[in-house]
């Protein structure tokens, strides 16, 4: 994840600005207050998530489109790529801006045999709870840092199918696999996983080892295993820490950093999380 904050101008209604940017999605997490955008556009497709109750100003479009008046928190807009717009603001407000890269939704797009041509569309919806989690597990995810490559990446494609569902001119029914993965595939992407626990795995690494698009194999491997692939690797390095733990001469960031994790912190709570107890604690307990 790249991660970073914007210069501010003086004159701009802009307060603040975080950025964080993954394969095929970027944030932008702003808060604004009382003025004017000037016209601009963006080469993704962009998916804004109120996070303000009754924020009011408008938002206006080059097709002629109009968005004026309160806006609740988790109200959203879609706008496709290349859509130039305008925004006015009335008071503080803050908002989360999705950029959703096409060339991303265009290969969810053949990944789910979508058939014939196909166009994000201009919408304006008082409330969508999935654009919402995923808006607000992604904003999480640029306070901590935590979580990983892998699950900002499982966010992103949810999101690009979630998109081609309900933003465009296609309203394909999505085929999908109904068994789960085969006991081969399971067992070659669980092998991949023991021998790269330690790296910053990529959805799209997991999902070439069993052969399938990023999108049906994190569906089939929760089906197979009851758990998403995100969960199951940290699940996977909390037990290779144990085995660590039990070498006293090793340091406890030492070991949070061999097993996988990011940062200390991060071990500690993800290991609390999943046994109950601080990794200090459980090499305390170890005879």
């Amino acid at each position: 994840m790249n991660a970073g904050s914007a210069q501010l101008n003086s004159e701009s209604p802009l307060l603040f600005k975080r950025k964080a940017a993954w394969e095929g999605l970027r944030l932008d997490h702003c808060g604004f207050q009382s003025g004017e955008l000037p016209e601009h556009c963006h080469r993704e497709h962009t998916v804004l998530l109120s996070l303000s109750e009754g924020c009011r100003g408008e938002l206006t479009t080059a097709s002629g489109s109009r968005v004026k008046g309160p806006k609740n928190r988790g109200s959203v807009c879609v706008l496709p790529s290349g859509l130039a717009h305008t925004a006015r603001f009335e008071g503080s407000s803050e908002h989360l801006a999705l950029y959703l890269d096409p060339a991303l939704l265009h290969r969810n797009a053949t990944d789910l045999r979508v058939r014939g041509n196909f166009e994000v569309v201009e919408r304006f919806r008082q409330r969508d709870p999935i654009i919402s989690a995923i808006g607000m597990a992604l904003l999480a995810e640029l306070s901590d840092g935590s979580s990983g490559r892998l699950y900002a990446e499982s966010l992103a494609n949810v999101l690009a199918v979630h998109v081609l569902r309900n933003y465009t001119t296609s309203r394909d029914t999505v085929p999908g696999f109904r068994g789960g993965l085969s006991g081969r595939k399971l067992r070659q992407v669980m092998d991949f996983i023991a021998a790269n626990y330690a790296n910053d795995l990529r959805l799209e690494e997991l999902a070439r080892e069993a052969s399938m698009s990023s999108f049906h194999f994190a569906r089939e491997f929760k089906k197979s295993t009851g758990t998403t692939p995100h969960q199951y690797l940290i699940k996977f390095r909390v037990e290779q820490a144990k085995l660590l733990l039990a070498n006293r001469e090793l340091p406890l960031t030492e070991v949070g950093l061999r097993s996988g994790f990011s940062h200390q912190s991060h071990f500690t709570r993800l290991f609390h999380r999943f046994t109950g107890t601080t990794p200090q604690s459980y090499r305390q307990r170890l005879t």
